[in-house]
């Protein structure tokens, strides 16, 4: 089966729109504060930071929660209904390109993930 570049592409942009969101916050939060986070929380940061971190939060827990409960249903939908099995492997990408962008993210700086995580 061949799959088109535009599947691809919509099945992966959510994982890419994430890692542009993640890494988008490190570089917003180095320049507003001059520097990573002392400590944990928000305590001090400005408005607009604050703003962008929850979008950020809401978006990897949307993605977190499709995989945990959408994705499951979407596989057991398409392999059930026989002119649904070919979205399958776009299915695979959207996965793969999540467990990707996962990887990906703990690649951003130690005071950063030290801040996000917590």
């Amino acid at each position: 089966m061949k799959l088109s570049r535009r599947g691809v592409i919509v099945a992966a942009a959510p994982a890419i729109g994430m890692l542009s969101v993640y890494y988008s916050l490190a570089i917003h939060m180095q320049h507003a504060l001059g520097g990573w986070p002392t400590s944990i929380g928000e305590r001090g940061f400005p408005a607009h930071l604050i703003l962008h971190a929850n979008i950020d939060m809401y978006f990897c827990i949307a993605l977190i929660w499709s995989i945990i409960f959408v994705l499951p249903v979407a596989v057991i939908f398409c392999a059930a209904v026989s002119r649904w099995r070919r979205f399958l492997p776009y299915l695979g990408v959207y996965l793969l390109s999540c467990v990707i962008a996962a990887g990906l993210m703990q690649l951003a700086p130690a005071q950063f993930l030290y801040w996000w995580w917590d």
